[in-house]
């Protein structure tokens, strides 16, 4: 996979991570613009550069070859989901919920209590959206389409996680 094609993907996704968190802090949070926390927006945008998108490009190409294609349509894209929402994100999730705390400087220590506290709740809560997005895309959304899709959802998902992930303790 060339370069070119995952430094895209960490763009697209770091525009998405940046573009949720402001509203996550403006108009979930209620911030006014002095209060506006830009460096917040800037780490959480650089995990979507260099993990998020990369990591994503690579699970999707990874993903399509392990189901197999011949089969229904609506048979492999539930497989899919199945995969996707078995194997990667229960680890993905645990990645982010540690990755968001250190970038924003928390102690290891901290970091380990915070995800004791909250990965299975914020793992519950995208297992009541991920699923269903991810069966209607693997099923309804024609394949130039899809990116655009997740990153739609993902929009709102990353307003969650912004929250949830930059909340003190």
């Amino acid at each position: 996979m060339s370069l070119a094609i995952l430094a895209r993907e960490g763009f697209n996704a770091a525009i998405i991570m940046g573009i949720s968190d402001m509203i996550a802090q403006l108009a979930i949070e209620k911030r006014s613009f002095k209060d506006y926390n830009l460096s917040r927006t800037a780490r959480y945008s650089a995990i979507g550069l260099f993990v998020c998108g990369p990591l994503l490009r690579r699970w999707y190409i990874k993903l399509d070859t392990l189901v197999s294609k011949d089969q229904p349509a609506l048979q492999r894209s539930l497989k899919k989901m199945f995969v996707d929402q078995t194997c990667f994100a229960p680890p993905f999730t645990l990645l982010l919920s540690y990755l968001v705390p250190l970038v924003n400087g928390e102690r290891h220590a901290d970091i380990v209590q915070r995800i004791r506290e909250q990965y299975f709740t914020i793992l519950q809560r995208g297992y009541m959206l991920w699923p269903l997005a991810q069966l209607i895309n693997f099923t309804l959304i024609p394949i130039s389409y899809q990116v655009l899709y997740v990153q739609l959802t993902l929009l709102i998902w990353n307003c969650y996680l912004s929250i949830a992930l930059n909340e003190k303790k």
